[in-house]
């Protein structure tokens, strides 16, 4: 079997995107978490460059978003469709995004992970993320987040 073709570009802010976005999106999250449209409205609107999507054959297979805060870049969501998981659509969207924010000349990428996701955890590990804090209360229904950090441009000050 032939490798799919992942092809990668930016969100455009069109019904057909938007719906495809959301669906992944109720998907892959519980009621607390998943963003609803003014949620996609406002981070599209910090880095439009970083609201990126995955798609093979012409159907949105996943996406990531991220903003470029002072110090670093800030990586909001990532999910994948799970008829696509595990095909290295999220590797090829995080490796992606990870040279554009060099480009933005940040030298590090936070996330927060829900504590209890194990799957989230085992992957940004594996991505080179390590746990460097937690927010207790970060999520609606009161669960911690471990905050993540991944150091990019070998720089490690």
């Amino acid at each position: 079997m032939s490798r799919e073709e992942i092809h990668i570009r930016q969100l455009t802010w069109q019904e057909d995107d938007l719906q495809q976005v959301l669906e992944i999106e109720n998907i892959s999250f519980n009621r607390f978490d998943a963003y609803k449209l003014e949620d996609f409205e406002r981070w599209y609107h910090y880095n439009p460059d970083l609201f990126l999507l995955a798609e093979i054959e012409g159907r949105i297979a996943g996406y990531i978003i991220t903003r470029i805060l002072p110090a670093q870049g800030d990586l909001a969501s990532l999910a994948i469709h799970p008829s696509y998981k595990r095909r290295g659509i999220a590797t090829a969207l995080l490796n992606y995004t990870v040279e554009r924010v060099k480009e933005y000349g940040k030298k590090q990428i936070t996330l927060e992970v829900r504590k209890t996701n194990t799957a989230a955890l085992v992957f940004w590990h594996k991505m080179g993320f390590v746990p460097f804090g937690a927010q207790p209360g970060f999520y609606e229904d009161g669960e911690e987040a471990i905050l993540m950090r991944k150091w990019i441009n070998n720089q490690y000050t």
